[in-house]
């Protein structure tokens, strides 16, 4: 997905995603995508790389910018959303109202 989003955009673009949309050609129906929780998003990082945070030889491509939204909302201020940035890892809450960038995951829950 492009652009960015803020935390309630990103959540009705990623469950909107579909085969046919995006430049997906997998077969996928609406509600397939969804958006990666706090502890999947950690699970990319890799804090011996810099920028982005990731393992040698990851599949994606175009990652970047100040942060990708999870679906995790912060208990303490329901009004925040957990998100992470791949440039060096870091793991913070912010404003559901601010904009940051989308990373869709397909399966699981």
């Amino acid at each position: 997905m492009n652009g960015l989003s803020t935390w309630q955009e990103a959540l009705n673009a990623v469950k909107a995603l579909a085969s046919g949309t995006c430049g997906l050609t997998d077969d996928s129906v609406e509600g397939d995508w969804r958006l990666p929780n706090v502890k999947e998003l950690q699970s990319l990082i890799d804090f011996s790389q810099p920028r982005p945070a990731l393992p040698p030889g990851h599949p994606f491509a175009d990652i970047g910018g100040a942060g990708y939204w999870s679906s995790t909302t912060y208990v303490e201020s329901p009004s925040q959303a957990w998100r992470v940035n791949p440039a060096d890892g870091n793991t913070v809450t912010d404003a559901k109202s601010n904009e940051f960038a989308v990373w869709p995951v397909r399966g699981g829950d």
